[in-house]
């Protein structure tokens, strides 16, 4: 059985990992994981570079910029989808998007999604630091705890912790990733270009184990929020409700006019210097989609 190295991070983008573990679907597919969960995602691009995790299950965004850096980083699946959604204090007095300006607002750090569609709608709203408290901060983590405190009144982050912040009683959901970036993937499955060509073989049976898991969180959602708690550090009960809202979708073959939307944006934005074409590589899902039927 080949032994497989895998960074994680925390959250519903990342079930499909879970539960292929937990499960077996992994061993079913001759393939023996070790796996390690990160604080953040950006402690990940390195490790792939390096060669200590074969696959990750990060930002997609991760992965625009490392090719823009010259690294080999490529997206073969999706794993989180619309996942950002926007979470403010019940007491701020936000009920729409249009009242974010003139706020506080924290944001994790620069190039991931809940950063990127935190810039969506500061463009759309002309929300600036001229106008509006921003607080950067070095984690999706730390931004949800900022609301949490009240040290801001909003932020962006994904499931369970928007759902979390909600069923604590401090939290009230104003917009989702489906309003604000539609079809947009989050975390996705994640390797390099050297690995892909010399482990194709690996790769798909990877897939296969991942679209497997998808599946069982689709039809098993109960199970599915159990067997993820341990990871995640959330009850059950909360990621059952996250679920209700936001699930994980490995298919993202048609996401690309979405994807070079948010290109275009980080360009812009001076996140990167030009814009990568080749940081997408979607030929083994399509396969392991047909396999499955």
């Amino acid at each position: 059985m080949l032994k497989i190295n895998i960074g994680l991070i925390r959250g519903v983008c990342q079930m499909p990992a879970y539960i292929a573990y937990e499960k077996g679907f992994f061993k079913e597919q001759g393939l023996e994981i070790s796996y390690s969960i990160d604080p953040t995602a950006w402690l990940l691009p390195n490790k792939l570079i390096s060669g200590k995790i074969s696959f990750g299950i990060l930002p997609w965004t991760r992965t625009v910029s490392a090719r823009d850096n010259g690294d080999n980083m490529v997206v073969i699946a999706g794993s989180g989808y619309e996942e950002p959604a926007t979470v403010v204090r019940k007491d701020s007095g936000i009920n729409d998007l249009s009242e974010l300006k003139g706020k506080r607002i924290s944001l994790p750090v620069a190039g991931g999604m809940k950063d990127l569609t935190s810039q969506v709608l500061f463009k759309k709203y002309d929300i600036t630091p001229e106008n509006t408290e921003i607080i950067r901060l070095p984690s999706g983590d730390a931004a949800m705890l900022a609301l949490l405190s009240g040290r801001v009144d909003a932020t962006t982050n994904v499931e369970p912790y928007t759902t979390m912040a909600v069923e604590v009683g401090i939290g009230k959901i104003i917009a989702r990733g489906k309003d604000v970036v539609p079809k947009t993937p989050g975390c996705s499955i994640t390797t390099t270009d050297e690995f892909l060509q010399n482990h194709s073989d690996v790769a798909l049976n990877f897939l296969n184990a991942i679209l497997k898991a998808e599946a069982f969180c689709n039809r098993e959602p109960d199970d599915a929020a159990k067997i993820s708690s341990k990871y995640i550090g959330i009850p059950a009960m909360i990621i059952r409700e996250a679920l209700r809202y936001n699930q994980p979708h490995v298919d993202i073959t048609g996401s690309m006019d979405a994807m070079m939307r948010i290109v275009k944006l980080m360009k812009e934005l001076g996140y990167i210097k030009t814009m990568p074409q080749d940081f997408c590589n979607f030929k083994l899902l399509e396969k392991a989609m047909a396999e499955l039927g």
